[in-house]
């Protein structure tokens, strides 16, 4: 009668090695997935709206306005007077995001929209918060 020899068991490390492939790979999905918000320099609090259908995508130029009048742009601080410079090369059927507090006064608004308008800036998307109804 011939013997079988006997089972050697299996090592762990080789049960690990596919753990380990699978938790890079998640790793590495998630890491270019996801989307990276540049954050203004100073709180803002998006004004509400109820419209559904708003961009969730977030450009890497966006133009953040504080509820005080202060600009960013592109997660810079910046001057009303260097706005016009920083916009010589955008794109023209590219619409502005602009990201405005919720405390910012209409006229304020409006005197930027009128220096954009004087930048060559022809659409503009004013990024709001969604709240339900």
């Amino acid at each position: 009668m011939i013997l079988a020899p006997p089972k050697r068991p299996r090592s762990t490390e080789e049960n690990i090695l596919p753990l380990i492939n699978i938790v890079f790979l998640l790793l590495i999905f998630f890491m270019l997935a996801g989307v990276l918000a540049q954050k203004p320099p100073f709180e803002l609090t998006p004004p509400a709206t109820t419209d559904a259908e708003q961009s969730t995508q977030l450009e890497n130029k966006v133009l953040a306005v504080a509820g005080d009048g202060r600009l960013a742009f592109g997660g810079e601080p910046i001057t009303r007077e260097a706005l016009p410079q920083a916009l010589a090369d955008w794109p023209n059927d590219k619409p502005l995001q602009i990201r405005a507090d919720g405390g910012l006064k209409a006229d304020a608004l409006g005197s930027l929209f009128t220096t954009l308008r004087g930048a060559g800036i022809a659409e503009v998307n004013l990024l709001t918060q969604h709240t339900d109804p």
